[in-house]
C-alpha cells in the first residue's frame, strides 16, 4: 500500500491572488455625481420646456373648442351668442383674464349682465353664461384662489398684459377692454360695434408668457381665427432667424 501521508503533511498551496480589483476613489465617485447632476439638469429642463409646449398647445385647443361653440349654442338654444375676451378680473389678489361664451337670452343684441341661471332683467342678469376660460394672472390655484400662481398663458407674444387681435370689437392694445364677437342665427361673426359682418379673419394670439420673456425656445404661438361665415381655425406659428412669425403643421 503506498503511503500517503506526505501529501497530508504538506502546506497547503496559497490561493491565487488576484490583481487590478480595487474600489472608487473619492474623486471618481465624485466625478461620477457631477456628470450624473449635469444630465439631470439638461434633461430635465428639455422635459419641463417640452411640458410647457404641451400646455400651451392644449390650452390654445381649449379656447378654440368654446370658440367653436358659439355657432353650435346658437341652433341649440335659438338665440345669438357672444364670445367675449376680457376685460381683466381683479378680486382682491385674485387676478384672472377671463374668455366667455355667452347667450344673448333677452337677444337685444348686447352682452349685458350675465349668469349661469338668467332672471328678469330687473335682476341684473338678463343673459345666460354658457361657458368660461380664465387665464391665470395670479391667485386662481387652491381653494377659491388662496394660493398664489404666477401667469402661463399670454393674448399677446411682445407684453403679458397686452392683447394682440384683429377685427375685433375693440381691438386696442389694453386687456382692461374687452373683445366682443357675436354669431347669429345665420352662424355669422358679426362686429357687435357697427352690427356688421366682419370682412375677414378675426384673430387672436395665444402663447406661453415665457416665449414673451424669451425663456422657452423656440418661440412658439398659436393665432385663433373666427372667420366671417364662423367657423374657427388654429395655426401654429415658430419664430425663425429673420425674426418673422412662420405657420407650421402640428
Amino acid at each position: 500500500m503506498k503511503n500517503h501521508q506526505h501529501f497530508l503533511l504538506s502546506p497547503l498551496s496559497r490561493a491565487p491572488r488576484r490583481h487590478g480589483r480595487r474600489g472608487f476613489s473619492l474623486v471618481e465617485l465624485m466625478v461620477v455625481v457631477a456628470i450624473i447632476a449635469m444630465l439631470v439638469a439638461v434633461g430635465g429642463g428639455e422635459i419641463a420646456r417640452a411640458w410647457k409646449r404641451q400646455k400651451l398647445q392644449s390650452a390654445a385647443g381649449d379656447v378654440k373648442l368654446l370658440f367653436q361653440r358659439a355657432f353650435v349654442e346658437v341652433q341649440r338654444r335659438g338665440y345669438p351668442v357672444f364670445v367675449k375676451v376680457g376685460p381683466l378680473v381683479t378680486a382682491g389678489a385674485v387676478r384672472y383674464m377671463p374668455i366667455y361664451l355667452i347667450g344673448d337670452a333677452d337677444q337685444n343684441g348686447v352682452a349685458g349682465a350675465f349668469c349661469r341661471n338668467p332672471v328678469a332683467p330687473a335682476k341684473g342678469c338678463p343673459d345666460l353664461l354658457i361657458d368660461e376660460y380664465d387665464i391665470v394672472v395670479h391667485g386662481l390655484s387652491g381653494t377659491m384662489g388662496s394660493t398664489g400662481v404666477d401667469q402661463e398663458f399670454s393674448l399677446s407674444d411682445l407684453d403679458v398684459t397686452k392683447v394682440i387681435s384683429t377685427r375685433w370689437s375693440d381691438n386696442t392694445t389694453d386687456w382692461l377692454n374687452p373683445r366682443l364677437l357675436m354669431c347669429d342665427f345665420q352662424g355669422r361673426a358679426i362686429d357687435t360695434l357697427t352690427g356688421r359682418q366682419i370682412a375677414g379673419p378675426a384673430t387672436l394670439v395665444f402663447t406661453h408668457v415665457n416665449v414673451v420673456n424669451q425663456t422657452l425656445q423656440p418661440p412658439t404661438r398659436y393665432v385663433i381665427s373666427i372667420n366671417p361665415f364662423w367657423s374657427v381655425r388654429v395655426v401654429k406659428q415658430i419664430k425663425d432667424s429673420t425674426p418673422a412669425w412662420v405657420d407650421q403643421n402640428g
